[in-house]
């Protein structure tokens, strides 16, 4: 995918590990992420989480994908108080360059696909809340960690397939309280939310599944295509 002659950049949030005893703090990515969009012609840019990159830099990318990570976000976020303490949270400077780049990014209206932890980031973004940890919560009674299940849909985008395979599922969390401007338009045949979108903007859509593990399923082609096709509108010609 390209603007004129120049190939699409589009911009990959990383995770950070802080410095411990006989290791340096790093930033790291699942290579998934990564071939996901190098796959269809686009070039990926690792995004480290840092609150010290000018904006104007950011002003080169043309998409971005919020990635997924195995860490929780703090309800601290979201107004609530921690009662699940089984996982690590994750690193202060991961949220608050991510809170960034969503606002950058909603503002110049390009597009915008959270995956995971990414989509749970999107909700928190828009003042959402979420369930710290689903099999406690009583409000699934399916598996999610580990696992695969059905979509049930309902709205979201025309061009969005239906009639699909179940998706993979790696997730202890999900969306309780849904954000301002949101529109859940898949779910899990027990109610939790799987696919979000702000129908008001060209492309703000997040997967609570991992797509770029599963890079054959109709759903990971088309929503790709149309995250790519909306980073090229928004681009223009090439200079």
């Amino acid at each position: 995918m390209k603007k004129g002659n120049k190939p699409l950049l589009i911009g990959i949030t990383s995770d950070y590990e802080q410095e411990k005893t006989g290791y340096h703090a790093r930033f790291f990515l699942k290579e998934a992420y990564a071939r996901y969009i190098s796959d269809a012609g686009a070039v990926p840019i690792i995004l480290p989480s840092t609150l010290d990159l000018p904006i104007n830099v950011w002003s080169i990318l043309d998409g971005l994908v919020l990635s997924g990570s195995g860490l929780d976000i703090s309800p601290d976020y979201y107004g609530q108080k921690r009662t699940f303490w089984k996982n690590t949270l994750m690193s202060d400077r991961r949220v608050k360059t991510e809170m960034d780049l969503l606002k950058y990014f909603e503002d110049q209206q390009k597009p915008v696909l959270g995956i995971c932890g990414g989509f749970q980031m999107m909700n928190v973004y828009r003042k959402g809340t979420l369930l710290e940890d689903l099999p406690s919560s009583g409000r699934s009674v399916i598996e999610h960690q580990e696992s695969s299940h059905a979509l049930e849909f309902d709205k979201g985008p025309v061009w969005l397939p239906r009639d699909v395979p179940p998706v993979n599922s790696f997730h202890h969390q999900g969306i309780d309280r849904l954000g301002e401007g949101l529109e859940i338009f898949a779910r899990s045949p027990d109610g939790v939310a799987e696919g979000i979108i702000d129908p008001r903007l060209p492309f703000f859509l997040g997967v609570q599944w991992h797509p770029e593990r599963q890079t054959d399923h109709p759903l990971s082609q088309k929503i790709r295509e149309k995250f790519l096709e909306t980073a090229s509108e928004k681009a223009g010609p090439a200079e």
